[in-house]
């Protein structure tokens, strides 16, 4: 587990040596800026945890603007700042700096090591078990928009990032082609070899798209052994050129092992959408379909295309 670092601010030398006397070396490291300006150079050089800061700094009169500076940085608008006060007389400010959540706690700096040592251990725990939670729910949302058993993005997903895209052409010069392809006699690998090997061929054939498309694609599963590949940016030529390229080098590939191969081709249905196009999800999916359905019904293992042409009004 890597170590947390602590960064002491311009807080007197020998409060800062009881703090490093108090804390375990080998869960901490205790670093120390004299100065507002040093606190910017070792920010660039760690990442901290937590932060004690004297509300006297030699090379800044308002701290109070260094505490807004921190917030506003995101790496740095959830890590505790404990403000040490020179003497007793900062009531107002004290209140005034909880109140408005630049400060997480403020002390008076004839506090003992042992209890700012504490102050630390709280506030570390409490941002430990932020983090875990933080963690968690990223943790979920990855699996509310991953498909199990490819480990494409789901169906739901795709909704919500084709009505993104659909508004983009709306409003930008921007252009989109979508397709929607699946494994040609796919019940046949079911029926032959098990539905474990069809699960398997679906599993090794989302891999090799997703190492065969752009960074910029979304790859996802539709539904069964369909599947829906965005391409961001692309016109209709482009993308039918990718695709093309994409449906011969699976032609040759083997899916299976040396000891059980397994070859299969696919059929394609490919949309086009030119800049300033208004379609929704749901005629656009229809599209898709509709392309699949044309290229899987005139001999397999090819692509039916088509640039959507908005009707006549």
């Amino acid at each position: 587990m890597a170590k947390k670092i602590i960064i002491g601010v311009g807080i007197p030398e020998a409060l800062a040596q009881g703090v490093k006397q108090q804390l375990n070396p080998g869960l901490f490291d205790f670093v120390e800026s004299p100065s507002a300006q040093d606190l910017m150079a070792s920010l660039k050089k760690y990442k901290i945890d937590l932060m004690f800061l004297y509300n006297e700094l030699p090379d800044l009169k308002n701290y109070e603007e260094l505490c807004i500076a921190l917030r506003s940085d995101p790496e740095l608008e959830t890590v505790p700042v404990i403000v040490i006060s020179k003497d007793d007389h900062h009531t107002r400010e004290r209140i005034k700096m909880l109140n408005s959540g630049l400060i997480d706690g403020f002390v008076n700096s004839a506090i003992s090591p042992e209890e700012l040592n504490a102050y630390a251990n709280v506030f570390l725990q409490r941002r430990a078990l932020e983090e875990e939670l933080e963690q968690k729910n990223a943790l979920l949302n990855q699996l509310s928009i991953t498909d199990e058993l490819t480990k494409l993005f789901n169906r739901r997903y795709l909704i919500e990032i084709l009505n993104q895209e659909l508004n983009k052409l709306k409003r930008y010069d921007y252009h989109l082609s979508c397709i929607m392809f699946d494994i040609d006699h796919y019940k046949r690998i079911n029926d032959e070899f098990g539905h474990t090997q069809g699960d398997l061929a679906l599993e090794n054939l989302a891999d090799f798209i997703k190492k065969n498309i752009r960074a910029t694609d979304i790859a996802c599963r539709y539904g069964g052994d369909e599947m829906v590949v965005l391409f961001p940016f692309t016109d209709f030529e482009s993308s039918y050129i990718a695709t093309e390229r994409l449906r011969k080098k699976i032609e040759s590939t083997n899916f299976g092992s040396a000891e059980l191969p397994l070859k299969f081709t696919i059929s394609i249905g490919l949309v086009g959408l030119d800049t300033k196009t208004d379609i929704d999800v749901d005629r656009l999916l229809i599209l898709l379909d509709k392309q699949l359905y044309e290229a899987k019904n005139s001999g397999r293992n090819k692509i039916c295309g088509t640039l959507y042409r908005p009707p006549a009004v």
